[in-house]
């Protein structure tokens, strides 16, 4: 593509900005395209407002690190990104609008802001006064109506703009978009789409903004990005990492002192290598003859072991026999045991019912007619009548009671008495007998009191009865009503029979209570009578004699049921376990027999076993000393075949095979021992070597334990000794390789400094082709740092060709350059490294060099036509752009100067920006277009407080004509 237009001119002009809502504007258009001046006091935005085209020609879409980015500054420093975002963007209807123009047409970017600092972009292919309706209602000089984001990008859609977002491509869009459909919206004619080319650009165009400042920063970093981008090839650019060789030198330097201390104890290593040999051998021999004999240890065993196996076995098999019949004898031991606690339990119960049972049985015979759960009650109730008597006897006023209580019950039972034996006489005339048997059940399961009630009926009245009891139903268990079932109500049989024995056992209990409520009262009268109080403790006592037998007799009777049929089934056990214990009595004897049988077997077959093992002493020690042989020198495992070849080949080379003896045996353990003693020997002075000459393979605190381990070691040292003149001749190569490293580094630094100086002096050369003010010349003078001249000379002072490493001094020296120059992330130097400052010398008119600071004019101008220099050097070839350059306070110059600044801005395509609170008649002639700022404000309600200037095109004053336009002439200029 750069070929394509090599010979085609391509203009690109800032033709205006616009403010809405921005910047301390209201709303305001700034023709950006030709000179303009802006008087108004200071703080009113002047210059700010000529800052926003960074926003607009940077490819960023946040104000994150602004003050890296952006540069924004005032009289207090450097704004923060809140500071700026608040200034350019403090409203939602606040936009940011430049018209731009190439070769392809006029385009407007429209910049509005988003969340968290950010700010997208529109572009229209259209020119501002297509587009201004959208912001700004000319015929009412306010606020279009509609004025938001939503409509701006509706109009976008519908004219076929751009809605960007994305800093990748805003680059690819306003920087080198030469052709294609959007190449309208290239703003900036740069040479090449690169970070390094656009990085230069915005070095560049901050020098616009450091103009008259003195400011030579941008300048610095321009012309060391410039530099990189004009050289070839990316090894070529600077790029020095000199981090890097420092950490391989300090490798080199380690590998150095390992090969030499390889060399200093070869001759040591080689001696441990050789005891090391002359063990192993000794160990296999050892080995071997450890191996014949073990065997020949074996076949000596296997001819007894047959029977010594079997004769084991017996007896495993008779201790088998003999304890399952000792368990067996114990177990029926402990069985009889039990069961004669048992039996002798089991009486003391019997003994205990039986003479229970006798004395119910003797109750009982006093008492006919009666069983003994209902003695018992009997009793118990002539019990608490004693217990009643005791207490009265106790108490004076309790025996006038007691006397009453009975005289009343003996008159009672008496009346009752009359009346039992009348109904026993009389059965025939009880209700229930005159009634049918169905209706008599019925009364009867109602309430069994009538059958005790003598009533002679009617007929009508046994009418009425059978009436009534026909409501009932009697065939089941539970009486119904009804077919209903009656709760608690059960059916119950009128027997005449029963009625008559139960009428017969009444009298009798009557009778006997009669009898007893009489005696009770003769005690109780004449211990009333007896003033001694002799009578009434004789009472007491008889009493309480007959309350315990009483007691007595009480629980013989309510026990009398169930050991009745206790006592049976525990004779019946009683015989069972008799029975029982003479069975296991008889077992008891049998086992007895077979046990004594079985230990006299046991004790025969071990007196065998004893008599074999005695035999078998001199194995036990053959063994021993075997296994301390193996505990010296180390298991090693041969198989059955390896040891009849070892056994072969020492009987081919002896004549004869190794002899089993003590003699033997106690000469293996001899030489065992003084190899154990060797061993340790070696193994410590092994450790000792390894801790003298360190291995990565090795651990170097290791304690050697095994004679594997440590022909693992000697093999390990072995592979570094063996090679070590291979080492030496490749360590020699490397350190040859980083030395030359290091002068390609040091020579790319030395080669960086001659380039900064050749283009330093190129723009020199082209900046003096034009004289300006009053100097005869102008010279950029370039300051590379102290440090760095020093480490330049390092290559002239050291012999990098050699195979030795440089002495420390030499990377301390490089080190410290690194820690003070290169990148903290990267650990790069990179060109713009390399300059300490820039500064300007000039020779004034009589030939006199100086280095102070010239006028604003002056340095305004100088910068104008470096930032030409310098743009035509990442440009495409012909092609102009027309920017700003700021000139502030330019009131202060003299009429000579500022007329003289504005032919040298003009004459490099560029337009003249100044600022200066006091308007005067030769600005306005040099400039020939100004605006009164202070005199333009907002005259409705604004939107945002701080956002009162309304500059308009018609707000701008020209001097004479300009652009077909007229003169104003103003009281100022008269």
């Amino acid at each position: 593509m750069t070929d394509m237009l090599a010979d085609e001119t391509l203009n690109y002009i800032l033709k205006r900005i616009v403010f809405v809502n921005s910047a301390n504007h209201a709303y305001s258009e700034i023709r950006l395209d030709n000179h303009l001046a802006l008087f108004g006091a200071n703080n009113a935005g002047k210059t700010a407002s000529l800052a926003a085209t960074k926003l607009m020609l940077y490819p960023e879409t946040d104000l994150s690190h602004c003050h890296k980015k952006f540069q924004f500054k005032g009289k207090t420093g450097v704004y923060s990104k809140e500071d700026s975002y608040e200034f350019y963007f403090p409203s939602p209807q606040s936009f940011l609008i430049m018209e731009t123009k190439n070769d392809a047409g006029v385009a407007c970017m429209v910049l509005y802001r988003d969340k968290g600092f950010r700010y997208y972009r529109i572009f229209l292919p259209l020119a501002y006064d297509e587009i201004r309706h959208l912001f700004w209602d000319e015929q009412n000089d306010n606020f279009a109506d509609n004025l938001n984001v939503d409509s701006i990008l509706a109009f976008q859609k519908k004219h076929g703009g751009l809605h960007v977002n994305d800093d990748r491509q805003l680059t690819e869009l306003m920087y080198s978009n030469f052709t294609g459909a959007h190449s309208r919206y290239s703003i900036v004619p740069l040479s090449e789409n690169t970070t390094k080319a656009v990085h230069a650009f915005r070095s560049i165009y901050q020098m616009a903004f450091d103009a008259g400042t003195g400011g030579t920063e941008a300048l610095a970093d321009a012309i060391a990005t410039l530099i990189e981008m004009k050289r070839g090839r990316p090894q070529e650019r600077m790029n020095a990492d000199l981090a890097s060789l420092e950490e391989e030198y300090q490798t080199l330097l380690q590998k150095n002192e390992e090969l030499q201390c390889l060399k200093n104890n070869k001759e040591n290593y080689e001696n441990l290598k050789s005891k090391f040999e002359s063990l192993q051998a000794r160990r296999k021999t050892l080995t071997e003859q450890h191996a014949m004999l073990s065997k020949a240890l074996s076949n000596s065993k296997t001819s007894y072991a047959t029977s010594f196996n079997d004769l084991s076995k017996k007896i495993t098999d008779a201790q088998s026999v003999h304890k399952d019949l000792e368990f067996k004898f114990k177990d029926v031991e402990t069985k009889i045991d039990k069961l004669d606690g048992a039996t002798s339990e089991l009486n003391k119960i019997i003994d205990r019912q039986q003479e229970n049972i006798h004395l119910a049985e003797q109750v009982l015979s006093q008492h006919s007619n009666t069983d003994a759960i209902e003695l018992a009650s009997i009793l118990s109730e002539r019990k608490e009548q004693f217990e009643k008597q005791q207490s009265a006897l106790l108490d004076a006023v309790s025996i006038t009671e007691q006397l009453e209580k009975l005289t009343n019950s003996i008159h009672h039972n008496t009346e009752n008495l009359k009346r039992q034996q009348n109904n026993l006489n009389n059965l025939n005339n009880l209700i229930l007998t005159q009634l049918p048997a169905e209706s008599a059940d019925v009364l009867f399961s109602l309430n069994n009191g009538f059958a005790e009630l003598a009533l002679e009926l009617t007929s009508e009245q046994i009418d009425s009865i059978k009436s009534f009891t026909n409501w009932f139903d009697t065939t089941d268990h539970q009486l119904l009503f009804n077919q209903v079932q009656m709760p608690n109500t059960t059916t119950q049989r009128f027997q005449i029979e029963e009625q008559k024995q139960s009428l017969m056992h009444s009298i009798s209990k009557l009778e006997q209570q009669i009898k007893d409520d009489n005696s009770n009262r003769t005690m109780l009268l004449n211990a009333t009578k007896d003033t001694s109080g002799a009578s009434r403790q004789q009472s007491l006592d008889e009493i309480k004699k007959e309350i315990a037998t009483l007691n007595k007799q009480i629980d013989a009777l309510e026990r009398y049921r169930i050991s009745l049929k206790d006592i049976e089934s525990n004779k019946q056990q009683m015989t069972e376990k008799a029975d029982l214990k003479l069975a296991l009595s008889e077992q008891l004897q049998a086992l007895g027999k077979e046990k004594d049988q079985a230990y006299q077997a046991l004790q025969t077959v071990i007196n065998k076993r004893d008599k074999i093992e005695s035999q078998q002493s001199n194995f036990d020690h053959y063994t021993d000393s075997l296994n301390q042989v193996t505990t010296s020198i180390g298991v090693t495992y041969y198989s059955d075949t390896k040891v009849s070849e070892v056994i072969e080949a020492y009987s081919q080379q002896h004549g004869e095979s190794l002899q089993l003896d003590m003699s033997t045996i106690n000469n293996l353990a001899h030489q065992a021992n003084t190899y154990s003693r060797e061993y340790s020997s070696l193994k410590h002075q092994v450790e000792a070597f390894i801790q003298q000459v360190p291995n990565e393979s090795v651990d170097t605190f290791a304690h050697i334990q095994t004679l594997t381990q440590l022909s693992d070691i000697i093999a390990t040292y072995n592979t570094s000794f063996s090679s070590l003149d291979y080492q030496i001749q490749t360590q020699a190569n490397n350190i040859s390789r980083h030395n030359q490293i290091i002068s390609s580094q040091l020579r790319e630094i030395s080669d960086a400094s001659h380039m900064l100086t050749d283009y330093v002096a190129k723009i020199n050369t082209e900046l003096n082709t034009h004289q300006i003010s009053n100097l005869k010349q102008v010279r950029i003078k370039l300051h590379c740092h102290a440090d760095f001249e020093h480490v330049r000379k390092l290559q002239q002072n050291h012999d990098l060709t050699q195979t030795e490493l440089m002495n420390d001094e030499f990377y301390r020296t490089l080190m410290a350059f690194m820690e003070k120059h290169a990148n903290k992330k990267t650990k790069l130097i990179k060109m713009r490294d390399i300059i300490s400052k820039i500064n300007f010398e000039y020779i004034d008119v009589n030939g006199v060099l100086t280095d102070k600071s010239q006028s604003g004019g002056t340095t305004s101008t100088i910068t104008a036509s470096i930032i030409a220099i310098l743009l035509g050097q990442i440009f495409m070839q012909g092609a102009s752009f027309k920017m700003p350059i700021v000139i502030d306070e330019i009131g202060d110059l003299d009429d000579d100067n500022t007329s003289t600044i504005i032919d040298c801005i003009d004459r490099h395509g560029f337009s003249a920006f100044c600022a200066t609170p006091t308007q005067r008649a030769s600005v306005c002639q040099s400039v020939r277009r100004w605006i009164r700022v202070d005199y333009n404000v907002f005259q409705h309600p604004p939107t945002v407080a701080s956002c009162v200037l309304n500059i308009l095109p018609e707000s701008v004053e020209v001097w004479g004509k300009v652009d077909g336009e007229q003169a104003l002439l103003t009281e100022v200029m008269a």
